[in-house]
C-alpha cells in the first residue's frame, strides 16, 4: 500500500503545480495586457516604477469590481494661470470618452518647471457626487495625497489616494449587498402604528373638526349646540318602514323643531332598504291612526318656545 501510494504522490503533485502555473500564466497575462495609461498619464515624473505597479492593480480591481474608472494624470505647466482652464477641457473630454456613464475619478497634477510645488486637484463624474463628496475629496487630499508625496516624493501619495478610494467605494458596495440580501421581516402592525401616531392624530382632530362644522346641529336663535332626541311613532315591520319623530331642543333659549323620517327594520332587510335609497315616496307600514293625524299637524305649527 505504501509504494501504491507513493506512486499517486508525483502524478498529484505535477498536476497541482501544473493547473497553478496555467492561473498564475493567466493573471499574469491579464496584467500585462493592461495598459498603464489607462490609470496613470506622468508627464511630470512625478511617479516611480514601482508605485506605478501598485496604481495599475489598485485601479484595476476598482474598475472590475466596481465599474469606476480612476486616472492619475500629471504634467508640466509653464503658465500656471492656465491650470484651471486645463482641468476643466482635460475632464469633461476624459469622462465622455470612458463610456461607464461617467463614473469616474480624475486625479490631476500640474507643477512649473522650476519647483515641485504645484497644484492639485480631485475631480468626480456626476454618477459618484453622492458618494465622494467636496468635503471628502478634499480630506483626501490634505491629509492622504499631499503629505505622503511631500515625505517620500516617489508618488506614493498618488497610490495612498486611490487605495483611499478603493476602501470607500469596496465599504459602500459592501453596504449595498447587505441591504439587498437582508430578507424582508413580517409586517409588525405595532411598530406601524406608533411610527405612525402623529398621522393618526391629525386625522382624530380633523375627523372631530369635521363633525362639529358639518354634523353639529346649531339654534338659530342663540347658535348653542341643539339637543336631539327622537320619539319612536310606528315600529317598523319586517319588509315595511317605520316612522319615528327627531326632536331639536335647545337648552339655552328653549327652541325647539321637530322632523319626521323613516325608521328601518333591522337586520339585512333594513340595510338594503337604507342601501337601495327607500327614503321617499314610500308606504309606512299599516293605516295612519288619529294619533298619526294629529302628530302630523303637530309637525307642521313647530313649537317656538
Amino acid at each position: 500500500m505504501t509504494d501504491k501510494f507513493r506512486g499517486w504522490v508525483f502524478p498529484l503533485a505535477a498536476l497541482v503545480f501544473f493547473f497553478t502555473g496555467v492561473v498564475c500564466a493567466q493573471n499574469a497575462s491579464q496584467t500585462s495586457e493592461i495598459s498603464l495609461d489607462r490609470y496613470l498619464i506622468d508627464e511630470a515624473h512625478l511617479v516611480k516604477e514601482a508605485i506605478s505597479a501598485q496604481i495599475l492593480a489598485a485601479s484595476h480591481e476598482i474598475e472590475t469590481k466596481m465599474g469606476i474608472r480612476i486616472l492619475i494624470k500629471t504634467e508640466i505647466l509653464d503658465d500656471m494661470n492656465l491650470y484651471s482652464g486645463r482641468v476643466e477641457n482635460y475632464f469633461s473630454e476624459w469622462i465622455r470618452s470612458i463610456g461607464l456613464d461617467k463614473k469616474g475619478i480624475l486625479l490631476y497634477a500640474a507643477i512649473p518647471k522650476d519647483s515641485l510645488h504645484g497644484k492639485f486637484n480631485l475631480r468626480v463624474g456626476i454618477g459618484l457626487k453622492y458618494l465622494i463628496t467636496k468635503e471628502m475629496g478634499e480630506k483626501i487630499l490634505n491629509r492622504v495625497i499631499l503629505p505622503n508625496n511631500a515625505e517620500n516624493n516617489d508618488g506614493k501619495g498618488f497610490l495612498e489616494g486611490v487605495l483611499t478610494i478603493k476602501r470607500m467605494l469596496l465599504d459602500e458596495l459592501k453596504r449595498e449587498d447587505q441591504r439587498r440580501s437582508t430578507p424582508s421581516g413580517k409586517f409588525d402592525i405595532g411598530g406601524f402604528l406608533w411610527s405612525s401616531k402623529e398621522i393618526f392624530l391629525a386625522m382624530l382632530v380633523g375627523l372631530f373638526l369635521c363633525y362639529f362644522v358639518f354634523f353639529l346641529e346649531r339654534c338659530p336663535r342663540c347658535n348653542s349646540t341643539l339637543k336631539i332626541s327622537f320619539e319612536i311613532l310606528k315600529e317598523p315591520g319586517n319588509n315595511t318602514l317605520g316612522l319615528r319623530r327627531k326632536i331639536f331642543s335647545c337648552q339655552r333659549c328653549g327652541f325647539s323643531r321637530r322632523k319626521k323620517e323613516p325608521l328601518f327594520p333591522s337586520g339585512w332587510s333594513g340595510f338594503w332598504m337604507w342601501f337601495a335609497g327607500t327614503h321617499r315616496n314610500v308606504r309606512i307600514g299599516g293605516q295612519p291612526n288619529p294619533i298619526d293625524r294629529d302628530l302630523s299637524a303637530d309637525d307642521r305649527h313647530d313649537k317656538v318656545g
